[in-house]
């Protein structure tokens, strides 16, 4: 069966209702939204000053806003490309908080004390060379940012699923989402942080998502056992799935000193 003829019935039709499916009362009932920043640095010595920074005075000022469990993350591994990244998780349990957090920030006489190194350099030599932003809302079965324990060794990844049109990355969301992927990352110890549908941000549609792992070998180990298992290959040979994520970007993680997740 061809994915144009799928589309209309089975899980191809679930597909296109879930992803139209709006309660009028509250349409984002019991979901967190997720902004997802990524900063630049010139090198090693202004991410160490982000990151301290980061840690001892947005993390504090967010808490004060009610915002909990701030994520703050820097790169491991092969990819270079994002080795003068900071990465920084900030869980939003209504809009109204996502818009009013830099306000709140400006007006926080403590944060503006904490975060002296952000308003004390000059255009010409600043803490970071710039920053981007993604919000997301949170999937159905993954409405919320998860904490699990983990300890110290634990290590985390960061994926953004770009899909070439929106039907796509409505299939791409219920492939996850209802398809039994994310069902199978918990079954095999990958642990979810968050799943969200991008709102705003880069390389729209798409979906980005974070997991976790108690640490690097059993990050390697989950993954292999999840690529060989026979649900997976179920899952991506469903006809309702194909040539969903057309372009994957990943990127391992450490947690900084401060990180709350």
């Amino acid at each position: 069966m061809k994915r144009r003829d799928f589309l209309a019935t089975g899980i191809g039709a679930t597909v296109l209702s879930t992803a139209s499916q709006i309660d009028a009362a509250d349409p984002f009932a019991n979901r967190e939204f997720i902004e997802f920043r990524t900063y630049s640095v010139k090198d090693e010595t202004k991410k160490a000053l982000l990151v301290e920074t980061l840690d001892k005075a947005l993390i504090p000022a967010l808490n004060t806003q009610g915002i909990k469990s701030v994520g703050v993350f820097v790169p491991i591994g092969t990819e270079t490309k994002f080795e003068k990244n900071v990465f920084v998780v900030i869980p939003h349990k209504t809009v109204d908080s996502y818009l009013n957090l830099t306000a709140k920030l400006l007006a926080d006489t403590v944060y503006r004390k904490n975060a002296v190194a952000f308003f004390t350099t000059t255009s010409k030599d600043p803490v970071y060379e710039g920053c981007e932003s993604s919000f997301l809302k949170c999937f159905e079965n993954c409405p919320k940012l998860e904490t699990p324990e983990l300890g110290a060794d634990r290590i985390f990844q960061a994926r953004i699923y770009r899909s070439f049109n929106i039907e796509r990355n409505a299939a791409k969301i219920h492939m996850f989402d209802h398809g039994g992927e994310m069902a199978l990352f918990r079954e095999l110890g990958i642990h979810p942080i968050f799943f969200g549908e991008a709102l705003s941000g880069k390389m729209l549609p798409n979906l980005t998502y974070m997991v976790a792992s108690e640490n690097a070998e059993k990050h390697e180990k989950a993954w292999k056992d999840f690529v060989a298992h026979p649900k997976w290959q179920e899952i991506k040979n469903n006809p309702a799935y194909t040539d969903t994520a057309t372009e994957i970007s990943r990127v391992l993680l450490k947690p900084s000193p401060g990180s709350q997740i």
